[in-house]
């Protein structure tokens, strides 16, 4: 990923797969780059239910947070996908979990504001960023991970300047643990 534009790639095909693979330790268990403890056992995730329910709730938090009145949310794409490469290098057999919103009934010449509100939101609560293409003129668009998660979200515009919203797990287990 060394370039911005093989950056921006995968994110969109990532987005296309929805995979939107813009990358939650609470629940069942605690996540890790390798899904293994300092002594190298391998530890419990999230499971795919639990980690459909927290990239809803980053979506959610977010809409809450920056957009008033909110917008209606319209579904794009959910998908749980295969983690066969995965970048943290940890072990096959686990997967994604990725759910994105059209922003609908929003006005189109208010997306700056929308784009520094949500940045302005996530960096104060505990987002780092990844990529930070606001003033990209014709596809704005903003990528952040979660400190304590690792679930990856973003703010896109397209060409045409409706806005989506998505929100990506990091490599989970499905039941939450290795099965044999």
């Amino acid at each position: 990923m060394g370039s911005k534009r093989g950056f921006r790639s995968w994110w969109l095909v990532a987005g296309a797969v929805f995979g939107l693979l813009v990358g939650s330790a609470a629940g069942c268990g605690v996540l890790s780059a390798h899904n293994k403890s300092g002594n190298g056992q391998t530890m419990k995730t999230l499971n795919q239910q639990q980690a459909d329910q927290r990239a809803e709730e980053h979506i959610q938090r977010a809409v809450a947070a920056v957009f008033t009145p909110p917008p209606r949310l319209e579904r794009k794409l959910f998908l749980t996908s295969e983690c066969d490469d995965p970048t943290d290098l940890g072990p096959k057999g686990r997967v994604q979990v990725s759910r994105s919103y059209w922003l609908r009934d929003l006005p189109k010449e208010r997306n700056r504001e929308y784009f520094d509100k949500i940045h302005e939101y996530w960096t104060h609560n505990g987002y780092h960023v990844l990529q930070d293409d606001r003033a990209d003129p014709n596809n704005p668009a903003l990528y952040v991970e979660h400190n304590d998660d690792a679930f990856r979200m973003t703010l896109y515009s397209s060409i045409q300047g409706d806005l989506f919203l998505g929100a990506t797990s990091p490599c989970i287990w499905p039941t939450g643990e290795p099965t044999p």
